[in-house]
């Protein structure tokens, strides 16, 4: 796994995680008409942060970055993808070898 691209797929994806569910903790914490208009936005840019995450990571484990709309499948799909075997550790294995 390439670990630089790992880490930029955990900035991203924690980044989304983080987004959405800032508006749950902010309505409790502030009443306030702006923050009834919020939902929508910060759900969506969220849902797409962590999507670039998830295709970081499958980019990281060597696949294609299309692997990351396993997202949709909620926690299954990244489930999944974190379970799928790393294309790039066995190259390296090959490579390394005389």
């Amino acid at each position: 796994m390439d670990s630089r691209i790992n880490r930029i797929s955990l900035a991203w994806g924690i980044s989304g995680i983080i987004i959405q569910w800032s508006y749950p903790m902010l309505k409790t914490v502030i009443s306030s008409p702006l923050l009834d208009s919020l939902p929508l936005p910060l759900l969506i840019v969220g849902t797409v942060l962590l999507f670039v995450g998830l295709a970081y990571y499958a980019k990281a484990k060597g696949r294609s970055p299309a692997w990351g709309f396993l997202g949709l499948l909620s926690i299954l799909g990244i489930l999944i993808l974190y379970l799928l075997p790393d294309k790039l550790k066995s190259t390296d294995a090959a490579v390394t070898t005389p």
